[in-house]
């Protein structure tokens, strides 16, 4: 009997299947499956030390998730999801979020969507200007041809980019 506890004690952590039931913040509130335990701060990842540099994948509430219990201090770990909510990474000066409503990119304080969209108003006004301009000789600038191409950076393609981020 004390090898069989010796060997058991080499593996400190109990697997399970647990439903998500509420998630805040870098925690969420489990109950396993067969309800017999309930944890209200299972964390997303094994390690938590690091709180600059983190990729987290966030579970969906109601969803089913693998859990890792700890014998000795009663905490729980997801390990694996069924279904994903959110996905964030952070590392150094770049922070991802993939959602359900499409993707946020931040850089050293710069938006990827602001700075697309900043570069398509821009590039709007440019054929504003350009659409303005009469020359006295020779062809003047096709000015329907310029309103279309405006048209379709500034309007359809910005729609396009705005689905895709957040």
């Amino acid at each position: 009997m004390e090898s069989l506890k010796k060997l058991l004690n080499r593996f400190p952590i109990v697997l399970d299947t647990a439903k998500v039931i509420k998630v805040e913040n870098d925690y969420c509130q489990v109950v396993t499956i067969d309800n017999k335990k309930e944890f209200f701060d299972c964390s997303f990842n094994a390690v938590v030390e690091n709180k600059t540099d983190k990729l987290v994948i966030i579970p969906k509430v109601g969803s089913l998730v693998t859990i890792g219990t700890y014998q000795k201090n009663n905490k729980a770990v997801i390990l694996s999801v069924s279904e994903v909510e959110k996905i964030y990474f952070r590392n150094d000066k770049s922070e991802f979020t993939f959602d359900g409503s499409g993707f946020q990119f931040n850089r050293d304080g710069e938006n990827l969507k602001e700075v697309l969209n900043g570069f398509q108003d821009g590039f709007g006004k440019l054929c504003d200007e350009l659409a303005k301009v009469v020359v006295s000789i020779g062809v003047t600038p096709d000015v329907p041809a310029i309103m279309q191409i405006k048209n379709d950076i500034v309007n359809a393609n910005k729609q396009a980019l705005n689905k895709i981020l957040t």
